[in-house]
């Protein structure tokens, strides 16, 4: 799933580089730790580091699964849902939540005008029915 989540930055960073340049602004070098069915990994759009030199601690802590992911980028699902559910739990302080959930939505408006997303849009779904089967 990590190497699906940088390939789908990837896309939307060469296709719609403005998206991706809204996004940076709207995370303001925070990192976001992610765990998408079990596989726990960190992204940033940044790479910022502390007065130390150490990397930033995560701002925003995701936890969900790739169907729900899927549901979600496909309109199938509304995230506040999810979040309710306790099918997409979220962690960090408002404003974290707030520019992550902004980064979010940018993400998914400049990965609707990327052409080469269709193709990573397919191993999503992979990943979902996988998953469903176990």
């Amino acid at each position: 799933m990590e190497q699906l989540v940088v390939d789908a930055l990837d896309c939307v960073a060469t296709e719609c580089p403005l998206a991706y340049r809204a996004m940076e602004a709207a995370l303001a070098n925070r990192h976001i730790a992610l765990v998408v069915s079990g596989e726990s990994f960190e992204i940033s759009l940044t790479t910022a580091r502390e007065a130390t030199g150490a990397p930033m601690a995560p701002a925003v802590r995701i936890e969900t699964t790739a169907r729900v992911v899927r549901d979600v980028l496909t309109g199938e699902r509304d995230p506040l849902e999810a979040v309710l559910a306790d099918d997409l739990v979220v962690h960090g302080d408002a404003d974290d939540l707030v520019a992550a959930s902004e980064a979010g939505l940018l993400f998914v408006k400049g990965a609707a005008r990327c052409t080469s997303m269709d193709p990573l849009l397919a191993r999503l779904a992979n990943l979902a029915e996988r998953e469903g089967k176990r």
